[in-house]
């Protein structure tokens, strides 16, 4: 199935062609402020509609992984650096689906992460 998501402001937009399923949900010290809802995808299946200089990364542990954000309204995109080319996109950014009528799991980032380590 294909879906389109954007930021707020519509500066950044991306198709991604999955099921959309596998979604989670974290309460480590920073999914917890991000608040998305994540979707893992393979890699290959996000295409970006938009330039990618409308996107800014925090980057936390190393160059490769990060926080992908919209530097105009912030809205959290997506994060990378997951093993096996999977990313994980924010599922709240898909338009005209409801995000009351997802459902995800929750997971406990953090107890169950050592300190430092975020992902």
């Amino acid at each position: 199935m294909s879906y389109s998501l954007s930021c707020h402001c519509n500066a950044i937009q991306l198709d991604v062609e999955a099921e959309l399923d596998d979604l989670l949900q974290c309460n480590c010290s920073s999914c917890r402020r991000f608040g998305a809802i994540h979707w893992y995808v393979p890699a290959d299946a996000v295409t970006l509609k938009t330039k990618s200089v409308g996107m800014s990364t925090y980057a936390w542990t190393a160059v490769n992984e990060g926080h992908h954000f919209c530097k105009t309204c912030g809205t959290s995109i997506m994060r990378t650096g997951y093993p096996n080319g999977v990313v994980a996109i924010n599922a709240a950014c898909i338009n005209e689906v409801d995000i009351f009528e997802l459902e995800f799991k929750q997971w406990d980032g953090r107890s169950k992460m050592p300190p430092g380590v975020q992902r």
